[in-house]
């Protein structure tokens, strides 16, 4: 359940890793975008763009964590300060999310070839547990005058 006390976004714990793994494919789409540009004197502007991008992304990673903790813990942050790279990490484990379920039935029958139970069913709910997350956090945002 997503709460929020005040301005702040409390993320359960079991969706901080899907939070953690979208901040670091922006991060890494940032430093793509950085390496490009930089050789484009005409760029600057989206070098600026790509290297605030990847400031806010690193400045969240200093606050829930840059790896994963066991068990994982829920993280609390204000979501005025940090609302871009969580839209923009969250937005990116939407895809990801997609891209899992689509490929479920092919991965549970590899993992039934290995004698592995099936998890199928399980990533279709963690996939359904995200998008209520980010709903809930897009009205959040709309409720502090964000996004």
């Amino acid at each position: 359940m997503t709460r929020f006390r005040g301005k702040m976004l409390v993320v359960p714990a079991e969706l901080v890793g899907n939070l953690r793994a979208g901040l670091l494919d922006v991060l890494a789409s940032a430093a793509e975008e950085i390496a490009t540009v930089s050789i484009v004197i005409e760029g600057r502007g989206l070098l600026r763009e790509a290297l605030e991008r990847l400031d806010a992304v690193r400045a969240l990673l200093d606050v829930i964590g840059w790896t994963e903790t066991d068990p994982p813990v829920e993280v609390r942050f204000d979501l005025r300060e940090h609302w871009q790279a969580t839209l923009d990490a969250l937005e990116n484990e939407i895809s990801a999310s997609r891209d899992r379920v689509r490929e479920a039935a092919a991965v549970d029958a590899a993992r039934a070839e290995r004698g592995e139970p099936p998890k199928r069913e399980e990533t279709i709910q963690r996939a359904r547990a995200l998008r209520q997350f980010v709903a809930t956090v897009r009205t959040r945002l709309d409720g502090i005058g964000e996004g």
